[in-house]
């Protein structure tokens, strides 16, 4: 009996330091990715990355090697993907020159960024503390009105501008909210003028074009492409979102 029960023992704590022995963090295998990649074994350290990517972590470096591994492999639908995500981990504005390079290089769209778009991007980018400040402000002027309120004063100013703040903070919330967008990855992906297999095809998305998600629709994507609002496949697309 005892001898049953020490050789389970003995079985349990072997499958138990196997198992350890063959975990990795994510660290070790960046550690690891890292190695390949500097010995130029682009295809193996790429698969790690990919992995570390997956598990939900991720470097401003890694993303840009994986840009340079998809580069070479002829892949700028790819390696655009990973340079947006390389962009909106680091906030490196020389990425947004690269990109339409790549871009222009590979006659691609969705790219385009008028002063207006980067102007937006930039703002959108700091919209959650300049939210917050804002709030801040309002929540201010609320405490002197109602301290004006409690000493027998009309706190009328006051009130006028925290209703004008909250209007604009409303404003602001909404019309700076990051635009969902995504890379088209699927050979020819087919645009359709409605989220289902028997709506017509209205055009044909170039590998590597870059389009804004409205909204999904069970296994569709409502996408802005070409001046309208087209579906596409989510097995089709990357988005863009860390």
């Amino acid at each position: 009996m005892q001898t049953g029960f020490l050789k389970n023992i003995t079985l349990l704590a072997l499958v138990f330091a196997t198992v350890c022995g063959h975990a990795q963090t994510p660290t070790d295998l960046l550690q690891k990715a890292d190695s390949l990649y500097t010995k130029k074994q682009f295809t193996q350290s790429f698969e790690l990355y990919q992995r570390i990517h997956q598990a939900g972590q991720y470097s401003p470096a890694m993303f840009l090697k994986m840009a340079f591994i998809q580069e070479g492999l002829d892949k700028p639908g790819l390696a655009l993907y990973y340079l947006n995500l390389y962009y909106l981990a680091s906030n490196d504005d020389q990425t947004l020159v690269k990109m339409d390079e790549l871009a222009a290089k590979n006659g691609l769209t969705g790219y385009e960024h008028t002063p207006l778009n980067t102007i937006r991007e930039s703002i959108a980018r700091y919209r959650t503390p300049i939210a917050g400040a804002l709030a801040a402000v309002i929540f201010l002027l609320m405490a002197v009105g109602i301290y004006q309120t409690r000493k027998g004063h009309k706190p009328v100013t006051a009130m006028v501008v925290v209703i004008t703040g909250l209007i604009v903070l409303g404003l602001f919330v909404n019309f700076f909210k990051p635009n969902r967008t995504a890379i088209i990855t699927g050979t020819n992906t087919i645009a359709m003028n409605g989220p289902s297999a028997g709506a017509s095809a209205v055009g044909l998305l170039k590998e590597g074009n870059k389009v804004r998600i409205q909204k999904a629709e069970d296994v569709w994507l409502k996408v802005y492409w070409a001046n309208r609002y087209v579906y596409v496949r989510q097995s089709q697309v990357l988005e863009v979102t860390l």
